[in-house]
């Protein structure tokens, strides 16, 4: 086990910690889903910003110190994802996020992860090499913009709204484009042997 791959377990305690203060903040302040602990929802906050760094600093420490691990490159796109998805879903509870944020949106997200993460399945299973490329590491920044932007309207502040709003579109954008570009650059081996 080495710093990148505890860094990215790291990462899932952190998640943990995101979904724990949003559930606990529906109770500390006695007033519900309305009113959550602003408190408690911006530790959540703490922890999610924490977590999505720790995401550029595992994968930068693993390929600069030569440590990429086979663990590694299951490991860190689950973190990315369980922190994302679930964070997502997770917020879907809250009317203060769902003011902007969308069944269809969440479905969306979690649609093109499951996609994504069988693609690269069958690419790797035929010997080659099947990376994160930068649409998609901006798929990841948008998304994580708009998971922090939506726990602090949920935490009640009204400062952020806008960047929830367009990070809600600029992430979908990106969600769906970067789904599809993968889809292109695996498509000879996606459907070799179609007529």
């Amino acid at each position: 086990m080495n710093l990148p791959n505890t860094i990215t377990l790291l990462r899932l305690v952190l998640t943990v910690g995101v979904f724990v203060c949003l559930e606990v903040a529906t109770t500390v302040s006695g007033l519900g889903l309305h009113s959550p602990d602003p408190t408690t929802v911006y530790t959540a906050f703490v922890f999610f910003l924490i977590a999505a760094f720790t995401d550029f600093l595992d994968g930068y420490l693993a390929r600069k110190w030569n440590l990429v691990t086979a663990f590694g490159r299951v490991a860190d796109p689950f973190a990315d994802k369980v922190l994302i998805a679930g964070s997502l879903v997770t917020l879907l509870q809250f009317p203060a996020a769902t003011s902007i944020l969308t069944t269809w949106y969440v479905v969306v997200v979690i649609a093109r992860e499951f996609l994504v993460t069988a693609i690269r399945g069958v690419v790797e299973a035929s010997g080659k090499p099947f990376p994160a490329d930068q649409l998609g590491k901006w798929k990841m920044v948008s998304q994580c913009w708009t998971v922090g932007a939506l726990l602090t309207t949920v935490a009640g502040s009204e400062t952020f709204v806008w960047a929830a709003q367009w990070g809600f579109w600029v992430s979908l954008g990106l969600t769906v484009v970067s789904g599809a570009n993968y889809v292109w650059k695996a498509r000879t081996i996606l459907f070799a042997g179609a007529k």
